[in-house]
């Protein structure tokens, strides 16, 4: 048997010999492997160390150099170097039950290899890993880890009717809680790297902030009809549903009513009896307005495709209608006005968020973060809503749609 001390040296060495051009078979002179004794035994030279441990290690060195594995470097007694033994490189490999490296990059890429041609996105990280290990440099994920990502993200890719991520983890892992514990951000920073959403992701924060993550991650996942619950589209206003199975359903802004994005699928059209049409970024806000003549819709934030379709299927059935959108008060919510804009090819117009709200609850306003500045000062050299990004900028502040929706303010 041998110790994790003697292990974790054999392992450090055999790792500098992969890594080599050695082994690359590139190198023109004999090349030696070496550890420091403090890389293995990190307090070996320190002047608090206890001695027991000390002798402990140094007689567990002493056998790896009796079985002829290493060899040691001393000087008075000290070790100053472990030098491998190039001879016994496969005990190496038997003692730590490891493959070499050549048969791991060979079922690596493999493994990569079954993964190509189903989708663009796939085919793209694949074959960066592909490259990354014919020129011998390490894949970013060890091949177990891989292959549950690659399995991940070929059902996320495919999958076209709404599941919960727990059960998006049953189905893949075997397991309800390891998606979330060990997957979702790794996925989701996979997506987001070789797919194409730079639309869908429009004005969302690139930044380190948990927050921001998680909603990136949302969005993401969103659009493949994966949701951590289930998603909900909100309808308050006069209007006649019409369902594919031939059910109609009244609503009126007394009735407030949500559908599930599953039952939106079998919507068939929705005629609204209102004059305008208003999209509510938060759900304290629809909650709290009671506005006539306008029909409001929460769709939560920034938008799938699937509710971008239903927008614009609501648009094409209901012509002549003025439509706005109601958000917070700071580039974010300007830039969720682009992002509906340009999913649904319609003009959004803007209500509440002029620099007169943002003057007259001057008390309630938060401060500019940096990357509401960076994100403000981009929507100025874009030539979009200069007046009221400049005010924030001026100002330094930002408002949240509550304090509007809360303080009574109504259409006039």
């Amino acid at each position: 048997m041998f110790s994790e001390n003697q292990k974790k040296v054999l392992g450090i060495l055999l790792d500098q010999y992969e890594n080599s051009k050695t082994y690359q078979g590139e190198n023109k002179i004999t090349q030696g492997f070496y550890a420091l004794p403090e890389r293995v035994f990190k307090d070996y030279h320190s002047d608090y160390v206890d001695m027991n441990l000390v002798c402990d290690f140094e007689n567990q060195m002493r056998d790896l150099e009796n079985s002829g594995l290493i060899s040691v470097r001393r000087n008075k007694g000290v070790i100053e170097k472990l030098a491998a033994n190039p001879e016994k490189w496969q005990d190496y490999y038997r003692i730590l039950k490891r493959q070499d490296k050549r048969t791991l990059q060979r079922i690596q890429i493999e493994l990569y290899k079954s993964y190509m041609g189903e989708e663009f996105l796939l085919d793209r990280f694949c074959q960066e890993q592909i490259d990354r290990l014919r020129e011998n440099k390490k894949a970013v994920y060890d091949v177990q880890v891989a292959e549950f990502i690659l399995k991940l993200c070929r059902y996320i890719l495919g999958n076209q009717e709404d599941i919960l991520e727990r059960e998006l983890s049953v189905a893949v892992l075997g397991d309800s809680k390891k998606w979330e514990k060990q997957f979702r951000s790794r996925v989701c920073s996979l997506l987001k790297k070789y797919g194409d959403y730079d639309t869908l992701l429009l004005g969302v924060s690139d930044g380190e902030d948990k927050e921001d993550k998680r909603e990136t991650e949302r969005i993401l996942l969103a659009e493949h009809h994966v949701y951590s619950n289930p998603a909900y589209v909100y309808f308050k206003g006069n209007a006649e549903i019409l369902f594919d199975n031939g059910q109609k359903m009244c609503v009126n802004r007394y009735m407030p009513i949500a559908f599930s994005t599953e039952t939106l699928n079998q919507l068939k059209t929705i005629q609204i009896l209102d004059q305008n049409v208003m999209t509510v970024e938060n759900l304290t806000s629809f909650n709290r307005m009671q506005e006539e003549h306008t029909f409001l819709i929460f769709l939560s934030g920034y938008h799938n495709s699937v509710k971008q379709q239903l927008i614009r299927k609501t648009y094409d059935a209901n012509p002549g209608l003025v439509w706005q959108h109601f958000g917070d008060i700071d580039p974010d919510g300007f830039y969720i006005i682009e992002n509906l804009r340009r999913g649904t090819g319609i003009d959004f117009n803007p209500v509440y968020m002029d620099r007169e709200v943002l003057k007259k609850y001057k008390d309630y306003t938060k401060p500019l973060t940096d990357n509401d500045i960076r994100k403000a000062t981009a929507l100025i050299h874009n030539e979009m809503y200069h007046d009221i990004m400049g005010y924030m900028l001026d100002t330094g502040g930002k408002l949240e749609q509550e304090i509007v929706s809360w303080m009574g303010w109504k259409v006039k």
